[in-house]
């Protein structure tokens, strides 16, 4: 199988499966989730830009320290899933919308978290969409990138290259930083 982006490809993912990469039970789900929300800079955030929702783990717990968050995936039934998962937080409005499709939010967010999602797009198509939405960030936003490190039949790119072309494509300063065998986390903010 070669690289996937389309939406065609994760909404039928979802429909077999409503938790194909087993967030509820694999450690590294787990773990990673854990360390991501740790490595947070603030207790609490106005508004969060959760793009590649997924099926809304780290959504309702982000829901849990931020105001407002906007969750978004190209898979529908994503989409759907993370309603269902945030039912009862009124604070989460979830769209479909995916990283690389044209910049069209009017909400000034003070976090964003890009996690497992970067490698789906093909360098150019990464560089240019971290472009674009650098451009529209305030100064001092926090951006947050965590991915697998490890070379996926479905990934563009590996976590370790998916992640250089993003920092490289925005002035930032970094905030915090993991590393291990498996998962690669930044914390940046962009630059005043």
């Amino acid at each position: 199988m070669s690289p996937r982006s389309d939406p065609e490809f994760f909404d039928a993912k979802y429909r077999a499966d409503p938790d194909p990469w087993n967030f509820d039970t694999d450690w590294y789900e787990i773990r990673k989730r854990t360390l991501l929300l740790a490595m947070l800079p603030h207790p609490r955030f106005r508004s969060a830009l959760e793009p590649g929702c997924a099926n809304g783990h780290i959504t309702t717990e982000l829901a849990r320290r931020c105001d407002r968050v906007t969750a978004t995936d190209i898979a529908p039934r994503a989409v759907e899933l993370t309603g269902i998962r945030c039912r009862d937080q009124p604070n989460v409005e979830i769209r479909e919308w995916g990283l690389g499709r044209m910049w069209h939010w009017e909400n000034i967010f003070d976090l964003v978290l890009l996690s497992e999602v970067v490698y789906y797009l093909p360098a150019d198509a990464l560089t240019l969409a971290i472009e674009d939405m650098a451009s529209h960030l305030r100064p001092r936003t926090t951006v947050v990138l965590s991915h697998w490190r490890h070379t996926e039949k479905d990934h563009h790119l590996d976590g370790d290259e998916a992640t250089g072309i993003a920092l490289a494509a925005f002035p930032h300063r970094c905030v915090a930083r993991y590393l291990d065998a498996d998962v690669r986390i930044e914390v940046v903010t962009t630059n005043p």
